[in-house]
């Protein structure tokens, strides 16, 4: 279930209002009935009457999000499209509600770096309210944790809690303190002797512990809420794994296997749900337990071959049955695919002031690709590509794909919020305030810096960059020292 039980929790409260018979069913783990409570918005034309657009809209965005939850990610995008058209002429809106639906995507693709980034955008806008920032941070300890960053994933955790402390809604609070639990379970069974060879972990477990204190925990909750079914299943899920972790054995493997089954909405979740717990096993010394659930793992009908805590968990139980050479094979497997994860998932947007500004904005995890259809990626590219030219236009890049101003303008706000010229002004700000806030270069020229990025007027450096980050080029250099 982990982490789609937080999408789940996450709409439910997000839509508690204006769609109480999904939130309802949601919160009690009845995925199926939260699909039919909202899927009458699927018939809706998208001509819908101006009034019922905000309605649509929200119908629309709860479908997808139980689609998503349901394991159908296809499905859930052309419904996040759909919602996302409803509110095409709002461009704060829509901007948000973008980078919010590729977030949780991207997060339960595997798209780790594009899901980190998208919530931080949302999180970074001045127009987004609480709740959707208290999601936003959520979605980012996700993503941070899964990428073994553990301090960045608490940091986050106590901003939504901070938050979440200033709203009458409580049971935010509980999913916060869920996700705090659910981080605590996981680092115990990492962190375990038996599993000290997990390369991936070990790397984040090294630096907890070269930090100057523990990791930050949250303060308890001074409101009571009632825990939602849903909830209070996963807390039994987390027991659960931490006793096997404990080295419990009174819970017999076939039990276990039972009650992940009843838990998951699809056969790819049974399967990342039982993997969970063999890991959990491993750490408790219960190969036997261990073995006998990976060789009852339920077919997902994609190939486990990327996911290097299969790979693990597959090299230690041929390791216990005295297969080493096959062991040999997945635990090299498994490194392979490790050192992928961190290299293409935590490449870095910052690069040296002196560094062409197209490399910087070229990295891997480019959150905005991933919002756009794919036909007009290349434009992005072609953006990208020139962006340090003064004269690069929207006509220009309306050429390169042969389509016309108004059609590149449309496809770009539809999906983004903004129109290709806004964004190519966004990204050199962003890439300026990048270079000056860069510790490893020289101090930084403010106009040679603009410059490289194609910004050449002072007057335009000075009005578009503080109303971009709310402050001149100068107060950025002087809020953070060097």
């Amino acid at each position: 279930m982990y982490p789609t039980v937080y999408l789940a929790l996450l709409s439910a409260l997000k839509f508690r209002k204006s769609l109480p018979r999904y939130c309802s069913a949601t919160l009690d783990g009845d995925f199926t009935r939260a699909y039919c409570a909202v899927d009458d918005a699927a018939d809706l034309s998208e001509r819908v009457h101006s009034q019922a657009r905000t309605r649509s809209n929200e119908e629309l965005t709860a479908l997808a999000d139980v689609s998503l939850v349901l394991g159908n990610s296809e499905e859930a995008e052309d419904y996040y499209r759909r919602a996302q058209k409803m509110v095409w002429k709002n461009d704060d809106q829509l901007r948000m509600q973008s980078c919010r639906n590729t977030g949780w995507l991207s997060l339960l693709r595997g798209r780790l770096g594009v899901a980190q980034r998208s919530f931080a955008r949302v999180v970074s806008e001045p127009q987004a309210h609480v709740e959707q920032r208290i999601e936003a941070y959520l979605g980012m300890a996700l993503a941070h944790h899964q990428l073994a960053q553990q301090q960045a994933a608490d940091d986050a955790l106590i901003e939504a809690a901070e938050l979440a402390d200033e709203i009458d809604e409580t049971r935010f609070r509980l999913v916060i303190e869920l996700l705090s639990q659910e981080f605590d379970v996981r680092l115990k069974i990492r962190a375990s002797r038996a599993l000290e060879d997990n390369a991936f972990w070990q790397s984040a477990l090294t630096s907890i512990s070269l930090t100057a204190g523990p990791r930050s925990h949250l303060e308890p909750a001074s409101a009571m809420a009632t825990r939602p079914a849903l909830l209070s299943l996963r807390i039994e899920e987390l027991h659960c794994m931490a006793r096997l972790a404990d080295g419990d054995r009174g819970t017999p493997a076939t039990v276990i296997a039972a009650r992940l089954s009843r838990g998951a909405p699809n056969r790819q979740l049974a399967f990342r749900a039982r993997l969970d717990v063999v890991l959990a096993a491993l750490a408790g010394g219960l190969d036997e337990m261990a073995a006998e659930m990976m060789d009852h793992l339920p077919a997902t009908g994609e190939q486990p071959h990327r996911d290097f805590d299969y790979l693990y968990c597959m090299a230690k139980i041929a390791a216990y049955r005295g297969d080493l050479v096959r062991a040999l094979k997945f635990y090299s497997q498994y490194t392979t695919e490790a050192l992928r994860c961190l290299r293409n998932e935590t490449t870095t947007l910052r690069s040296a002031p002196t560094a062409r500004p197209r490399a910087a904005a070229g990295a891997v995890n480019d959150d905005v690709s991933a919002r756009l259809p794919a036909k007009y990626r290349r434009a992005y590219r072609y953006i990208i590509e020139n962006i340090d030219r003064e004269d690069l236009t929207t006509r220009e890049v309306a050429a390169e794909m042969n389509v016309t101003m108004r059609t590149i303008q449309l496809v770009f706000k539809r999906a983004l919020g903004m129109t290709p010229c806004a964004l190519i002004r966004s990204l050199r700000l962003e890439g300026i305030r990048e270079a000056l806030l860069d510790e490893n270069g020289p101090a930084p020229s403010i106009y040679d810096t603009a410059a490289r990025w194609g910004l050449k007027s002072r007057s335009t450096l000075a009005k578009g960059y503080r109303k971009h980050f709310n402050e001149s080029p100068s107060e950025t250099i002087v809020a953070y020292t060097r």
